[in-house]
């Protein structure tokens, strides 16, 4: 069974506070989730998702609610989860950590076990050199413009409904036009620099401390301490060390040729 899924998150600690699945025959599944860190809900996410803090407060738990999901699915033959971008499975991966319920913790390994990134075949399928917005390809496919509204459940139909169209479907030329080459916002280069990419922007910054400031202004639409400055900064750093995502942004330094 194929099953559809879409998370939203909360900023920086990236627990899972919503649920979207459906599965290939029109079932769904959806939840809010109540993270372990809720002050991590911002207004920021608020903004983007529509979630607030109140409403995590009184949701269940993650172990309740992939418990639930877990009851909620077919197993009966085979299971394999698409999602669309690389954000899901470190969701569910940072969510995971926190579950003590054996049904919830098989659910989420199932998920991170069996996900793959849909986006990745569709830019193959359209003959593309970089992924493309979900909503985009859904108001190609309606012929008229949809609106994202990052709800987890409305994602999940969004992709469903892609990937049933897409199957059957032979592209000799791509519909759509290439992404413009990134958007590069040069703050400083040097020694010390740190790069930001989402999509296609790109953004390099004099120091950690320059992007955290960034973050602080841009994101979380705040002044911070010296203290949660620092912090911040100290997780982009181990994100450039891991060669993780944080806040939304891969995280690297510039190479010498950059520099210049």
């Amino acid at each position: 069974m194929k099953y559809f899924i879409d998370f939203e998150a909360s900023q920086f600690a990236e627990e899972i506070i919503s649920v979207g699945c459906v599965d290939e025959l029109g079932r769904s599944f959806y939840s809010l989730v109540r993270p372990r860190r809720p002050q991590k809900v911002t207004g920021f996410i608020t903004n983007l998702t529509g979630i607030t803090r109140d409403e995590v407060l009184v949701a269940p738990s993650a172990d309740d609610v992939f418990e639930a999901f877990y009851r909620w699915l077919d197993k009966d033959e085979a299971i394999g989860f698409y999602c669309y971008g690389d954000c899901d499975r470190r969701f569910a991966l940072n969510t995971i950590a926190g579950v003590r319920c054996f049904d919830a913790q098989l659910s989420l390994s199932l998920i991170i076990a069996t996900m793959s990134d849909f986006s990745a075949d569709l830019r193959r399928h359209f003959k593309m050199k970089r992924s493309i917005g979900l909503a985009k390809v859904v108001s190609y496919y309606r012929g008229e413009e949809v609106i994202q509204r990052h709800n987890s459940l409305d994602d999940a139909r969004y992709l469903r409904e892609v990937y049933l169209r897409s199957q059957n479907e032979i592209i000799d030329t791509c519909p759509f036009e290439e992404p413009p080459k990134p958007e590069v916002e040069v703050v400083h280069t040097g020694k010390r620099s740190v790069k930001a990419t989402r999509g296609s922007t790109e953004m390099t910054f004099a120091s950690c401390g320059k992007a955290a400031e960034w973050i602080a202004k841009n994101l979380l639409k705040r002044g911070i301490t010296v203290r949660e400055k620092q912090n911040i900064s100290n997780k982009i750093s181990l994100a450039i060390e891991r060669q993780k995502p944080y806040s939304g942004y891969t995280w690297t330094k510039p190479t010498p040729e950059e520099n210049t």
